[in-house]
């Protein structure tokens, strides 16, 4: 769904913090897109980074 104006009530969840864990959860995805990068040029580097990541990300966004 594009949009839910209900969103914030559904999930119970305030506005400001809602929007810190969006924020910070897209900066870790920008990282991990950035060190993707660096990993397909210099494949004996960040062997597991962004692997483990993703893991981490979908793990805490399933938990929520």
């Amino acid at each position: 769904m594009l949009f839910d104006i209900h969103h914030l009530k559904k999930t119970n969840i305030t506005y400001f913090s809602h929007g810190i864990r969006v924020i910070k959860i897209s900066v870790v995805l920008i990282a991990l897109g950035i060190i993707g990068i660096i990993h397909g040029l210099f494949p004996f580097v960040f062997i597991d980074n962004v692997s483990n990541g993703i893991k981490k990300v979908a793990d805490e966004i399933a938990h929520f």
